[in-house]
């Protein structure tokens, strides 16, 4: 996301937030994904607004070794005093760019971007998408997740065909061996039970798309 009142409200906020993401079970979240991991093999993720913390630890617990993105420094600092892993390579990286990421050269074999899109406008979200797209391996996975609708300030609802419309754009303009393929699409209730902005409902959707 660039900098703008977003960073400041995680920033402002990150105690409480980290102790919210932290208490959530992780495996609850990603259960999808690690469906379609491979049980042995060691991998290298990305965690796009990697937030507390709690993802990348969950992963890099697991032997993966994962490159930690966020631009919320108080965030970046809680995650750090929280958990010590060796892991886990911490960035200020963020969306729509991922400049240092870009810069380094690495593909990635599973990159995850947990409650992150939805702070970008959909411009934004073009250039998101087709970012994460090219820095995967082949064979490579990409998981979304996102609120639906938006559930804190400065968010921006997401249409629910959003994301196969990008599949589809991406899939037009890139070169033939190398396509995107949804392999799953659904929505899963807030495991806290929060509200929405709007009061409804709170429910986050969850996309696993492979290179």
């Amino acid at each position: 996301m660039p900098e703008s009142n977003a960073i400041q409200y995680f920033n402002d906020n990150a105690e409480a937030l980290s102790a919210q993401y932290n208490s959530i079970d992780r495996a609850k979240v990603h259960e999808d994904l690690l469906a379609l991991l491979p049980p042995s093999k060691k991998l290298d993720m990305l965690d796009v607004g990697a937030g507390s913390g709690a993802d990348a630890h969950f992963f890099s617990s697991m032997g993966h070794k994962v490159v930690a993105a966020e631009p919320a420094q108080k965030l970046r600092d809680i995650a750090n005093q929280t958990f010590k892993d060796t892991n886990i390579s911490w960035s200020d990286d963020q969306l729509p760019d991922l400049k240092s990421v870009t810069a380094s050269d690495k593909k990635f074999d599973v990159i995850y971007a947990v409650g992150t899109l939805q702070y970008l406008d959909e411009k934004d979200r073009v250039i998101a998408f087709d970012k994460m797209a090219s820095l995967l391996k082949q064979d490579g996975l990409l998981e979304i997740f996102y609120p639906t609708p938006a559930s804190r300030e400065y968010q921006f609802s997401i249409n629910a065909d959003e994301l196969t419309n990008l599949v589809q754009l991406f899939n037009q303009q890139a070169k033939s061996q190398f396509q995107l393929d949804i392999l799953q699409q659904k929505n899963v209730k807030d495991f806290t039970g929060r509200k929405a902005l709007n009061g409804s409902d709170l429910y986050f959707n969850t996309t696993i798309i492979a290179c």
